[in-house]
């Protein structure tokens, strides 16, 4: 080996070393911030599931007070007209 050639990478060794151990703390901390987003991502998509879960849930309760009212107004109604209809029968009884 050319002396040049070796001295050269004498020299150069410790600053190769040194750059390459400043590099593996970036990726590992590059490493790091992606599992972290990662998880962040995967913990965000378990809460949108869970809440789509709890939309479904509630427009199903909606759907179903909805149909309760409906029913209770229908029935209200129907005691309306029987009411309305016994007055008049009363009414018609009593000669008024």
């Amino acid at each position: 080996m050319n002396p040049r050639v070796a001295t050269f990478l004498l020299l150069m060794l410790p600053a190769l070393a040194a750059s390459a151990a400043q590099q593996r703390p970036q990726e590992r901390a590059t490493r790091a911030d992606s599992s972290s987003s990662r998880a962040r991502l995967d913990a965000l998509r378990g809460q949108e599931k869970r809440e789509d879960a709890e939309v479904r849930q509630l427009k199903t309760r909606v759907d179903t007070l909805e149909s309760h009212s409906k029913e209770a107004g229908q029935a209200l109604e129907e005691r309306d007209r029987r009411i309305a209809e016994l007055q008049r029968q009363l009414e018609a009884a009593q000669g008024h």
